[in-house]
This record gives C-alpha cells, structure tokens and sequence, in this order.
C-alpha cells in the first residue's frame, strides 16, 4: 500500500512538473499591453527592457536583464540600431543560449494572424529586428534548459516614444507547449 502511494504521488509529481501540453484551461486573444525601455540607454537601467513568452503565466511577462540570474529568461529585448527601436531576438547576445526566434507579419491585421509559421527559417534568431508599427512580429520562445517546450505570441508596436527610449507593445500568448495558434480554441 504504502509502495503504491508513493508511487502514485512520484507519478503526479512528474506530471506537475512537465509542461508537455499542460496549461491553463481558458485564455483569451485580448492582449496585454506592456512597455519595454531600450537597452542601449544606460539611464533606463532598471526598467524592464525584455519580455518573456515562455513564462509559467497565461501572460508575457516583462524582464529586467541586468538582474543577476535574468540571462536565459528571456526572448525579446528592445534595443536601438541605426537612430531607430530594434527588437533584439535572446541569439543575438553573446553569451545567452537560448535561441528564440521573431518572425515579421508584413500585410495582415493584427487580428488576423492566427498561426505562427511553421517553417523555423522565418524566424530571425540572432539579428536585430527594427521595430515597425505596420507589422504583425510573432515570437517563438526559446527552450529553456528545464523545458523543452517553446510557446509563442504574436505582438504589435502600438506606441514608440524615442525621446524616453519606451515601446508600448500588445502581446497575445499561447500559454500551450507548441502550439502555433495564435488565437484560443474557441476563436479558430
């Protein structure tokens, strides 16, 4: 009995632990808006700066690089090339493992994008991407060394301001291990 117990109570943990396909039971495709500051600007060193679609949440979650452990936690920065906002895939920073990818939407509203690509070579992994509001970026997470799953989540630029080195951005996530959709189940 007491054998069984224990390992009914291993078995339920490794299924807590995996992320295979487990995940929130209802998400919706209202995004969140959040802001990440510029990398590139030392005065904004303490400002989330990065976002997280691999995050345990149904939601992205904004990153503060510089904080010691942050490497490897994120996907997306925002940084600045050129005079202009680029969004920086996790690949590009020397150092950092993770490879998360960041595909761009030209031509189709927001809404309308419903899947990510499946195809990996549409994914932009280790150069800087310029930010444009006119474009739809679909963002697949990297593997984290605990996981092997990747998410991903479509996101638009709503609101640049240069002068503060801030980027308003909407985000809707597939909070389901690979799964391309972009929208929930009940909206396909």
């Amino acid at each position: 009995m007491r054998a069984t117990a224990l390992f009914t109570l291993a078995a339920l943990a490794g299924v807590a632990a995996c992320d295979d396909d487990l995940g929130p039971l209802n998400w919706d495709s209202l995004p969140d808006t959040v802001a990440i500051y510029s990398l590139a600007r030392p005065e904004l060193l303490g400002l989330p700066s990065a976002l997280n679609v691999a995050s345990v949440n149904a939601r992205v979650e904004v990153v503060r690089v510089e904080l010691p452990g942050a490497t490897g936690l994120w996907d997306v920065a925002l940084s600045e090339e050129g005079g202009g906002f680029v969004l920086l895939p996790a690949g590009a920073v020397q150092g950092v493992t993770v490879r998360p990818g960041i595909a761009v939407v030209e031509g189709e509203a927001f809404e309308d994008v419903l899947r990510a690509p499946g195809d990996t070579a549409a994914y932009t992994r280790s150069a800087p991407v310029p930010v444009r509001t006119d474009v739809v970026y679909v963002i697949r997470s990297g593997q984290r060394p605990t996981s092997a799953c990747v998410y991903y989540a479509k996101a638009r630029a709503v609101a640049l301001d240069a002068s503060a080195g801030r980027l308003e951005i909407e985000v809707v996530r597939n909070p389901y291990c690979r799964d391309r959709y972009l929208v929930p189940p009940d909206e396909r």
